[in-house]
């Protein structure tokens, strides 16, 4: 994926304002290899660069670094079709064998878009998953069909929501790697559902995220996104990075992360900066109806997930790591310390050719 975000530009600046009017745009090319070191800073100005980033207020970055995880999450399609009784019954005695006659198909489902791929021409059929939310799936109260084969076979599916008879949502996944939908009660006794959708993937590079959609009623809202993991390797970049999450607990929810940040000193080595891990539980907001976590240390929060994206987020990170960078520095550790210099000479870098 190439990104494009409106950052606040900081080559030049000499004293702290949050207020700064004065923007860059910045593209990131994960393709692109890494960056080599066309200019030597002194180490006052190294030192200048980082403490003119430590000073800047961190939400400024949040907005833009969120903006394609929030609307993956918010941006499905919200739907409200009732089938008639008789098409309803139908359904249910089609799902059992797999597939579903393509004339009845673009009946029953809204927006149907359909892959030659897909089609079984011969036959005049569709293949479809179906999957209960229910403690009994011949009950068919919450359950969804997907579209197509699930499995690897294919990077995405589309996948219909049902309240009983009634359509409530549309959503289109990209997996990449099979569809893993799953499914539990909350605090209140909804059903929470929840997906991986991938984001990137490569050699070295991938991105997948958890969903989290809650029935309420006959609608299908938007929840939470977290990271499920996320991963950056050399040579795509001059940092190195990887976060996992492991869900401990659905009830309440409860997900252990474990993370690290490297740095790549001159003779390709891997210098720790981070190597942590931390559990979060996130609280079921009855009103607002959204997960809410509750951090319980500084190892991480809200904006120190976002230093993980696949996004310009190297400011951030530089940012929220302020007094860490500054230590490191102030070490006797010679090699760190250089490699530390090396990656800051590069970023100031970057942004001043930017």
């Amino acid at each position: 994926m190439k990104w494009t975000y409106v950052i606040i530009g900081l080559i030049g600046i000499t004293a702290c304002n949050s207020n700064t009017e004065n923007k860059t745009k910045v593209s990131i090319n994960n393709n692109a290899s890494q960056p080599q070191q066309n200019i030597q800073y002194s180490e006052k100005e190294i030192i200048s660069f980082l403490d003119s980033i430590g000073c800047l207020k961190p939400d400024i970055w949040s907005k833009n670094l969120t903006f394609e995880v929030d609307s993956t999450l918010n941006g499905q399609i919200k739907l409200n079709h009732k089938l008639s009784s008789k098409d309803f019954e139908k359904l249910k005695s089609t799902i059992r064998s797999g597939v579903i006659d393509i004339d009845f198909a673009k009946r029953i489902f809204p927006i149907l878009e359909l892959d030659s791929n897909l089609i079984d021409i011969e036959n005049n059929k569709l293949p479809i998953g179906f999957y209960s939310f229910d403690n009994n799936e011949k009950d068919f109260n919450e359950f969804s069909i997907s579209i197509g084969i699930d499995g690897g076979l294919f990077w995405s599916n589309d996948v219909y929501f049902f309240k009983e008879n009634k359509v409530i949502a549309k959503h289109k996944i990209y997996h990449r790697y099979g569809l893993e939908l799953k499914h539990y009660k909350n605090e209140i006794n909804e059903t929470v559902i929840y997906y991986k959708v991938c984001f990137a993937s490569g050699t070295g590079v991938w991105w997948h995220q958890y969903n989290f959609y809650g029935y309420n009623k006959e609608k299908l809202i938007p929840l939470l996104t977290e990271i499920e993991n996320i991963n950056l390797q050399p040579p795509w970049r001059y940092r190195s990075y990887w976060i996992e999450s492991k869900i401990l607990n659905t009830n309440p929810l409860k997900l252990k992360f474990v993370f690290y940040n490297k740095f790549i000193d001159s003779l390709n080595n891997e210098i720790d900066f981070i190597n942590d891990s931390t559990e979060v539980v996130y609280g079921f907001d009855r009103l607002k109806k959204v997960y809410e976590p509750k951090f319980r240390n500084n190892k991480l929060n809200r904006l120190k997930l976002l230093t993980y994206f696949h996004t310009s987020n190297d400011l951030l990170f530089v940012n929220l790591n302020y007094d860490r960078f500054k230590k490191e520095i102030n070490s006797k550790d010679k090699r760190k310390r250089q490699t530390i210099l090396n990656y800051l000479n590069d970023l100031k870098h970057k942004f001043k050719k930017e």
